[in-house]
């Protein structure tokens, strides 16, 4: 008797549970596997070449980037320098703050590629030696202006440009 009574509270508990489980007008869940459809990445790619084989004669052969927002951008960075010292990479950042950055940068050293640990820092290149090219991909931050330097010791003054997002 006892289990019968057992039994009887089990059965009205679940038939509760079922019932009250979807209200009037809903349906139970039912899982079912949704096709993720690809996003096709945007890419807006540019060769810069990082020219000259002195201080005074290095620069990049293009002063002005601009692309989309959400965009992703592949940067070729072609080291066209002969002397060995002319060793180059690109950091892209937020406006303003490229004598910080090169600043820290020299501070993280030939180890780190003298790319700095910043907030401030968007994307950056590895180092490129004489006649290498080095290509970076990063996503373009929002709307805004930036800026993009070498970071390699003694560049930033002269190797720098802007990078516009619209």
């Amino acid at each position: 008797m006892h289990t019968m009574k057992s039994i009887i509270v089990l059965l009205i508990t679940l038939s509760f549970l079922f019932t009250s489980s979807c209200g009037p007008n809903e349906t139970p869940a039912i899982e079912k596997e949704i096709p993720k459809q690809e996003v096709q990445k945007v890419w807006e790619a540019f060769e810069i070449s990082a020219t000259g084989n002195t201080m005074q004669d290095m620069m990049y052969s293009l002063k002005n980037i601009t692309v989309k927002e959400g965009s992703w951008v592949r940067v070729s960075l072609i080291n066209e320098g002969t002397d060995p010292a002319m060793i180059h990479n690109i950091l892209f950042i937020n406006y303003g703050t490229r004598k910080d950055l090169a600043q820290k940068g020299f501070e993280a050293g030939l180890e780190n590629e003298y790319i700095p640990k910043d907030t401030n820092l968007i994307a950056a290149s590895k180092l490129a030696q004489p006649g290498e090219t080095i290509v970076l991909e990063f996503e373009a931050p929002a709307k805004g202006n930036y800026e993009f330097f070498c970071s390699y010791p003694g560049h930033s003054q002269k190797m720098r440009g802007y990078f516009f997002v619209k």
